[in-house]
């Protein structure tokens, strides 16, 4: 993990990188994942390179102001 760089390596070969996703199957949904914290989490956590944060909190882009009420 270089945090500077933003970089994640894996230190695994390329051929059993190709082996890992030719035999992967996505899991079964997770029983009580249709609503709740469980559902919350996998709607809405974001992958590593965007910092695991919730997207829901993601902030405004730079220099963007809130609206006045």
């Amino acid at each position: 993990l270089d945090v500077p760089a933003r970089s994640l390596d894996v230190l695994v070969s390329d051929e059993e990188l190709e082996e890992r996703r030719a035999a992967w199957t996505p899991p079964p949904p997770h029983p009580g994942a249709e609503r709740g914290w469980l559902a919350l989490h996998l709607a809405h956590v974001q992958q590593a390179d965007k910092g695991c944060d919730l997207d829901i909190l993601a902030g405004k882009p730079s220099g963007a102001r809130a609206p006045v009420a």
